[in-house]
């Protein structure tokens, strides 16, 4: 996993190096994941767009979400909008706010394993059927993709989960991973009380337990697997049915996104030699 500081965009790593199945790590420079563009300096997209070479940006955000914040563009790049919740796209609005805290304009504090529970639903599975499939027809083609939602942590966290399972990950990588977005997070902690505060009306007792709460926890993640195994079989069963990603496909993008350790290995050899 390689951690890449911007200016403006938090939580970005490279997931290339994420071993997986067989030996086998996926190759650097073709996903991305991190936080909204949307304050992304000309820096941060230069860095981006043209020395990492991104052409592909998978948005998780809301349209509201989008509307209020626009992500940064760059010529030649799509920006793909693809909502695991919005009332006018997908049919379904995420509204369930914590206990005592209040609804701000369209946003909520949610209890975070309600949420995760809450994405098995078919609408917002529907949604995760077109991103992973969208992320996977271009990488295979060595495309790089950046995907994110709002602060990288939740949806792009299980967009991620499904990418790493198609591609062979143990739950234990997948999770490494997931909790590693807590250094952001953490690096952060005035800007989550200052959002927080909002939901608790100013009170600073739960607005902290609120922030503590939504930092990433691996019985999250758990929850998500359980609403998936129990509305869906198994994991395996949900890539082949609700994803539709046979095995013989699964097969081909982890020929395409993946290469072996000792392969990688012995390509750099020579030029380490050499120089």
């Amino acid at each position: 996993m390689k951690v890449i500081k911007f200016e403006g965009i938090d939580n970005v790593r490279d997931l290339g190096g994420t071993p997986v199945a067989g030996g086998r790590t996926v190759i650097p420079g073709l996903l991305y994941r991190g936080s909204t563009l949307a304050k992304a300096s000309e820096k941060d997209c230069k860095l981006l767009f043209e020395e990492l070479g991104v052409r592909c940006v998978i948005d998780m955000r809301t349209g509201w979400e989008r509307n209020e914040n626009p992500d940064a563009e760059w010529p030649g790049v799509e920006n793909l909008h693809i909502p695991f919740y919005d009332k006018d796209i997908v049919g379904i609005e995420y509204t369930e706010p914590a206990e005592g805290t209040k609804v701000v304009g369209r946003d909520v504090a949610c209890v975070p394993d309600h949420f995760y529970r809450s994405l098995a639903n078919p609408l917002t599975v529907g949604m995760m059927r077109i991103g992973v499939n969208e992320v996977f027809s271009r990488i295979e083609r060595g495309i790089p993709v950046f995907e994110h939602c709002n602060g990288g942590k939740d949806r792009a966290g299980i967009l991620t989960l499904l990418l790493l399972t198609v591609l062979g990950a143990s739950r234990e990588t997948i999770e490494e991973d997931y909790l590693f977005t807590n250094v952001s997070r953490d690096a952060r902690y005035g800007q989550m009380m200052e959002r927080f505060l909002r939901f608790s009306q100013g009170d600073k007792e739960q607005a902290r337990a609120l922030v503590e709460a939504h930092r990433a926890r691996p019985e999250y993640l758990a929850a998500f697997y359980e609403s998936i195994e129990e509305a869906y079989g198994s994991m395996d069963s949900f890539v082949r049915n609700q994803l539709g990603i046979s095995d013989a496909r699964r097969e081909e993008i982890r020929d395409a996104c993946t290469a072996l350790e000792a392969i990688e290995a012995a390509d750099r050899a020579p030029a380490l030699c050499a120089v």
